[in-house]
């Protein structure tokens, strides 16, 4: 695993039903938001269709599992500390990704190690980045 911020857990568990929030229209398949997380190139077009995303880190989203921009731009709230998102996020600093859960099969937030993670993290995607912070993702 790399080396976190202080005070951040590197994967904490959190769960993401991918079927229950198309079902419920809060990320549908078609959703510009998942441009973000395909896989692109001639190997990244076989892997996609088998299901492989780039990541998806935790602070990606809410505690109820809403895109985090789109949701603090639906609430017209700016976050001006890194504390204000965690608190609009509804969780505790969380430096991981999400990752397939075959028992579950939901998406389960895990530890990020070192060259297996995507650099995803930008103003559409992540709420740090788009209210003018440092994203706590480790490189």
């Amino acid at each position: 695993a790399l080396q976190v911020p202080d005070n951040y857990i590197n994967g904490c568990g959190f769960e993401f039903d991918a079927k229950q929030a198309e079902a419920s229209g809060k990320m549908k398949k078609d959703d510009p938001i998942q441009e973000h997380y395909k896989k692109t190139g001639f190997f990244g077009a076989i892997t996609g269709a088998f299901g492989d995303k780039k990541t998806m880190y935790c602070h990606h989203l809410t505690a109820d599992g809403t895109p985090a921009v789109r949701a603090a731009q639906q609430a017209g709230t700016t976050c001006k500390t890194v504390e204000d998102v965690w608190t609009f996020l509804g969780r505790k600093p969380c430096c991981g990704r999400f990752a397939y859960d075959s028992k579950t099969g939901m998406l389960k937030c895990g530890p990020i190690v070192k060259g297996d993670h995507d650099n995803t993290c930008n103003p559409q995607t992540c709420l740090f980045i788009a209210s003018g912070l440092d994203c706590p993702t480790p490189a």
